[in-house]
């Protein structure tokens, strides 16, 4: 059974006390989410959630990668039910804001021809995408406090060693650091070709859940996009891998 509503989930566990703050962008009827409740509850958080910087500019949902990142900390505004509606990213100093503007989610559906990218995987070696034509991708969204990711990783892994004879490569693609993900993978199996520090990927490819999975077949079209945690994801990705190495 495919659970799809449930896209990133972790505890956030709050060092420094978040004081109430009122933005003029927040609706009224949102409350600011308290330290306590952030501290006992865990963030869940599901689709129509929107990211703000403190001037009240919309960011791309790539920016959850602000999480991790110990120069800002998220706000969390709830409704009455305590579900997330929305997060303010606010530097700790407040001597500087996040400036980067929104951009336009960019929904990569089957059939579309997927944007070629550079980046460097965890051996340093540089990645073209349109490099890899001629064999089928596959490319997955993740990183390492997300639930739903860590949990498809055995299929996924036993769905790469299916294909190792195949033209098929498997990329993962993370916002975390080399250093966080060389620490996660001491504990954790995950056999797909690193690309860390990635955001610039994760902002291209308009991102907006994770894990979020996409196959491109040989001529660099996409030719399936999964979102969210399936639990039958290896036989989904596989019969479009299939499909991809025929043609």
């Amino acid at each position: 059974m495919s659970i799809r509503f449930l896209l990133i989930v972790f505890t956030f566990l709050s060092s420094h006390s978040i004081l109430a703050q009122n933005y003029s962008f927040i609706p009224d009827h949102y409350r600011l989410l308290s330290s306590d409740e952030m501290r006992k509850i865990q963030i869940v958080i599901k689709p129509g959630i929107t990211l703000y910087n403190t001037k009240g500019e919309k960011l791309p949902m790539s920016q959850l990668s602000l999480m991790t990142n110990s120069e800002y900390y998220p706000q969390f505004f709830v409704d009455a039910n305590t579900d997330i509606k929305a997060i303010v990213f606010k530097n700790k100093s407040d001597n500087k804001i996040i400036e980067r503007s929104a951009l336009e989610e960019t929904a990569f559906t089957k059939g579309k021809r997927a944007l070629d990218f550079i980046a460097q995987d965890s051996e340093g070696n540089s990645i073209k995408l349109s490099e890899l034509r001629g064999n089928v991708v596959v490319l997955n969204f993740w990183f390492i406090k997300c639930g739903p990711c860590v949990a498809e990783m055995p299929a996924l892994n036993a769905m790469k060693e299916h294909y190792k004879n195949d033209a098929v490569k498997f990329l993962a693609i993370t916002f975390d650091k080399q250093e966080m993900i060389d620490q996660f993978l001491e504990r954790k199996d995950f056999n797909y070709n690193m690309i860390p520090d990635a955001s610039h990927v994760i902002q291209m490819y308009g991102v907006q859940s994770f894990p979020t999975n996409i196959v491109i077949d040989k001529d660099g079209y996409v030719a399936l996009k999964e979102t969210g945690f399936r639990t039958n994801i290896r036989e989904v990705l596989s019969t479009a891998i299939s499909k991809s190495l025929k043609f």
